[in-house]
């Protein structure tokens, strides 16, 4: 009896995952992890694509979606959402996730008005591409590990992962669903063998497995588009700054008034969204005795974490 292929493997579990995780709609960037997904869902399961966008960017995902979408005959609502909507969601995030992390949080906007369009339109479970990249090596800095640095990595990192979409699906009332954090498929991207993570012919590329699969779906577009961090697909890169310079010198007085409270910024970005963080929770928390604090904010480090909750700053990469 010949070899399982990996790939069929994983066709397999990821169909089962999300027979299992019965969504109605599907948050859609046009990437590889969120496009298979759609793709290996039955016909007829999904009623719904979302897409969101920041309005006047050029964001990638606009065109990628689209084309997903009208090739499964999926029908595509693309959310274009300007600096108050991105301001009245930041408010949302900070309040559910408990953070004023600028990175996390401007990641969120996109995802947070993506689920509420879902809301909005009746759907019960929205199914998202999360732990994709995660699993299997779809990060550039992964690319740069040996075989054995990168499955250390993974299995560690698989344990320590928090995704943003659950809390935010539950502060909305949907569903989510998330077909690549499902345990079997967890354990087979584990032991999955270096060469179906990355390889390496001409280019580098991770997420081999993955791509090798849309391409045999017939979306060779979308198996070769580059990694792109979600702030640049949905054009969300701008906004932390465009809110700051709302602030005007008021900016100035946060950044001190922070400084005072022994919470240093690792990026000035941050400004507008502790304003809101302090507005609801006041002062940010200090570690009871023999507890880890974070470098920058002074807050209590969450050992299932790699980054700090509260600022987002790396506290195991200080250099």
């Amino acid at each position: 009896m010949p070899d399982v292929s990996p790939k069929d493997v994983l066709l397999h579990l990821l169909k089962g995952a999300i027979l299992k995780g019965k969504p109605d709609g599907v948050v859609l960037s046009g990437g590889i992890d969120s496009s298979l997904l759609a793709a290996l869902a039955p016909r007829g399961m999904l009623n719904l694509g979302v897409t969101a966008v920041f309005g006047g960017s050029d964001a990638r995902d606009r065109a990628y979606s689209k084309m997903v979408a009208g090739r499964l005959g999926i029908r595509h609502v693309i959310v274009e959402y300007g600096i108050d909507e991105a301001a009245n969601a930041a408010r949302e995030i900070v309040r559910s996730m408990r953070t004023f992390d600028h990175v996390e949080i401007r990641n969120d906007i996109t995802i947070y008005l993506a689920m509420k369009l879902c809301r909005e339109e009746g759907i019960a479970c929205a199914m998202t591409g999360d732990g994709g990249d995660e699993l299997f090596a779809g990060y550039e800095y992964m690319l740069r590990m040996d075989e054995h640095e990168l499955s250390s990595y993974i299995n560690s990192l698989s344990g320590k992962w928090t995704f943003s979409a659950n809390r935010i699906g539950a502060q909305l009332g949907v569903g989510v669903s998330q077909p690549y954090l499902d345990p079997e498929v967890v354990e087979f991207a584990r032991n999955l063998p270096y060469g179906w993570r990355v390889h390496k012919s001409g280019k580098t590329l991770g997420k081999w497995v993955l791509r090798s699969l849309l391409e045999e779906l017939g979306f060779p577009e979308i198996a070769y588009r580059r990694k792109e961090p979600i702030e640049l697909g949905s054009g969300s890169e701008s906004i932390s700054r465009l809110l700051n310079e709302a602030l005007g010198e008021g900016a100035d007085e946060i950044v001190t008034e922070a400084l005072d409270d022994g919470v240093r910024f690792w990026s000035r970005e941050q400004a507008y969204f502790y304003k809101i963080f302090k507005e609801i929770f006041g002062r940010v928390p200090r570690p009871f005795p023999g507890e880890s604090s974070c470098a920058c904010c002074g807050a209590p480090l969450d050992a299932n974490r790699v980054v700090c909750s509260y600022c987002g700053f790396n506290n195991w990469d200080k250099g």
